[in-house]
């Protein structure tokens, strides 16, 4: 008689049980990133996230210890959709334009991403008040999605002066908290301004962070 280990290493219509498992876990993200960006992670329930992902309640608890381990993965998917956006651009940017030229040439595909709903919801509101763990998540990335963005802005201004009056991390800070709260207040009001507006306001507000730094 077969073990469950035996069974679950099966090849089943042709699938290994790698590919199986690849399968089930992605179809739990891709429910979580539904789920939690529309009735929200506190509503959500394992066997609502396993309806959503059509699969049986039992494989959840082989990918996930609990909902919050999910919601960090799905997060984690969130950012990196949002990071590589900019990271593509940087790639392709037009270096003779001016500052603010190439800031909104960073901007435009970040918040071309951020107009998913679902994806927006998570990253500004699902994630916030959850624990401390995942609050820690949160302040990481913002923090380290502003050091990026910023820090290729510099490579426009050379040398930042040094001196006790200026403080690149913390101006890191302000950067992406102007950047977060303008994605959230968009999403909110469902996406009222057009994106080339949100795009070029927050293209001015960054380049006037940076200008200062140009010797």
């Amino acid at each position: 008689m077969s073990t469950v280990s035996e069974a679950a290493g099966r090849a089943y219509g042709g699938e290994s049980a790698a590919d199986r498992d690849d399968r089930r876990r992605r179809q739990l993200l891709d429910a979580g990133l539904r789920v939690f960006g529309s009735v929200g992670y506190r509503a959500a329930t394992v066997r609502g996230l396993c309806r959503e992902a059509k699969i049986a309640d039992r494989h959840f608890y082989q990918y996930f210890d609990k909902t919050e381990d999910l919601l960090l993965a799905v997060y984690a998917e969130c950012i990196a959709r949002l990071t590589d956006s900019v990271s593509d651009a940087i790639v392709q940017v037009n270096r003779d334009g001016d500052l603010r030229a190439v800031t909104e040439q960073l901007l435009d595909p970040f918040f071309r991403v951020v107009e998913d709903p679902h994806l927006a919801r998570v990253v500004w509101m699902e994630v916030l008040g959850v624990s401390p763990r995942v609050e820690q998540t949160y302040l990481t990335v913002m923090q380290q999605f502003g050091t990026l963005l910023l820090g290729y802005l510099r490579t426009f201004a050379g040398e930042v002066p040094s001196g006790p009056e200026l403080d690149v991390d913390l101006l890191a800070t302000a950067a992406i908290g102007a950047i977060s709260h303008t994605a959230m207040t968009w999403y909110q009001s469902g996406y009222a301004a057009e994106r080339r507006i949100v795009v070029a306001t927050i293209a001015t507000m960054l380049a006037n962070i940076v200008a200062p730094l140009q010797t």
